[in-house]
């Protein structure tokens, strides 16, 4: 029976947090792809910087390609950041949905009646009976002397 609990718990706990699960999959792995891009528009600025060390001031144009990879590294910058958010809080949302199930107490199986049997309640009964037997008859003879 454990194992079956514990099945049906997991199935509960995942089909009740499948989509926040889903959801922060997709951002773990944009989160991935933005912080390679991000090295590598980090990279390629120092690159570019590189080929125009001490280069002629007039000759702007070739600074192009440098200040390209700077914004490249500016929107990789932002948009990282609010990923890592946007991961966090998928994070917390998927810790929020998954519900807690603890077993309290192991089941167990019924316990078994116990019957009398014939023999054991003739006796109970016959101790019994002879016993209220003997109590209206003490009974009955304080009330005769009372009176």
């Amino acid at each position: 029976t454990e194992a079956l609990v514990k099945k049906v718990s997991d199935f509960y706990i995942e089909t009740k947090s499948k989509k926040s699960r889903e959801n922060m999959d997709v951002l773990e792995r944009q989160t991935d792809s933005i912080r390679r891009e991000l090295n590598g528009a980090i990279t390629g600025v120092a690159v570019a910087n590189d080929n125009t060390f001490n280069l002629n001031p007039a000759l702007n144009v070739r600074r192009a390609p440098s200040a390209r990879r700077q914004v490249d590294v500016q929107a990789n910058t932002a948009i990282l950041t609010e990923l890592v958010k946007q991961t966090e809080l998928a994070k917390v949302t998927l810790r929020k949905e998954m519900p807690l199930i603890q077993v309290i107490d192991a089941p167990i199986l019924p316990l078994k009646k116990e019957k009398f049997g014939k023999a054991k309640g003739i006796l109970m009964g016959g101790i019994l009976a002879g016993f209220l037997m003997i109590l209206v008859m003490v009974v009955r003879r304080i009330l005769k002397e009372l009176t």
